[in-house]
């Protein structure tokens, strides 16, 4: 549903849609629903949440969710004084669809038709280049689940797999760390400026192994001040799948029992206890 705008559930009788959809509808077994039903209802009520469009939340969620965005920048349709810098650069398609799936979301990428119907070339060329990177690098994407942490800097997000899901709950919003079980792919939206790259929230064992997805490249990795340092002088630049991002695949990383969901909760309590704190100074003089 997109069409609730102010309106009321009450006035778009959503309750007596969704109840006939559930249970009398020919796919009320396998219907998946938003939370776009009526005024106020978003984020609340549905199947997977969405929220508002461009929806980016920066942490992970409980629920599913979905970032319903645009290639045009500020538009839905199709607009005729469009412009070429009215788009998404690739990079910032990728970027966003990092930091939607690391979070536990699902990326909606929209695009308005001419009035012919067609996708006009600059639209065709996007999803071709996001296409291609998609395609190289769908093992980090496709069955994936967030990892116990999201990203240790606006330029480095993770995704994670298991090798073997049989012991774990399969509704699970994240996937644990277990070094023999656990593959973690690090999104890198930066080239280092030297050709050394920290990933603090990956613990480093001797059987720790790093390869630069899409390629057969191992990497060296040592023990950083920070957390495990990736050495990428190996690989010549050329040799990236992509000029505007890299995956590292990370294999026999070292165990952590990080809840991304409970230290969320924990850092909300702490600064609601400080907004109070700082109210109550402010109250008193």
């Amino acid at each position: 549903s997109d069409g609730d705008w102010d309106q009321s559930d009450t006035y778009w009788k959503s309750k007596e849609f969704l109840a006939w959809l559930y249970n009398e509808s020919p796919v009320k077994d396998t219907v998946v629903v938003n939370d776009r039903w009526g005024h106020e209802i978003m984020g609340k009520h549905g199947g997977f949440l969405t929220y508002s469009d461009h929806y980016d939340p920066g942490h992970l969620l409980e629920r599913k969710w979905e970032n319903c965005m645009t290639l045009d920048k500020n538009s839905w349709g199709n607009r005729r004084d469009m412009t070429s810098s009215d788009i998404h650069t690739v990079k910032e398609l990728i970027e966003q669809l990092i930091r939607t799936i690391s979070c536990g979301g699902n990326l909606l990428l929209n695009v308005g038709p001419d009035k012919y119907g067609r996708i006009v070339p600059i639209f065709e060329d996007r999803l071709r280049q996001l296409g291609q990177f998609v395609n190289v690098h769908e093992e980090a994407i496709f069955g994936t689940k967030p990892w116990i942490h999201q990203n240790d800097s606006e330029v480095i997000w993770y995704t994670s797999s298991v090798k073997n899901a049989r012991a774990l709950d399969p509704n699970r919003v994240f996937n644990p760390q277990d070094p023999d079980n656990t593959v973690i792919y690090a999104w890198i939206l930066e080239f280092p400026k030297s050709n050394l790259l920290e990933l603090p929230s990956v613990k480093m064992t001797d059987e720790t192994r790093v390869q630069l997805l899409g390629t057969q490249f191992k990497l060296p990795k040592k023990q950083g001040p920070k957390g495990t340092l990736v050495d990428l002088s190996s690989v010549h630049w050329t040799n990236f799948p992509s000029k505007d991002a890299f995956i590292l695949k990370i294999e026999y990383a070292g165990k952590s029992y990080h809840n991304p969901l409970k230290e969320f909760k924990k850092r909300q309590k702490q600064r609601a206890k400080m907004e109070l704190k700082k109210l109550m100074e402010e109250t008193l003089g």
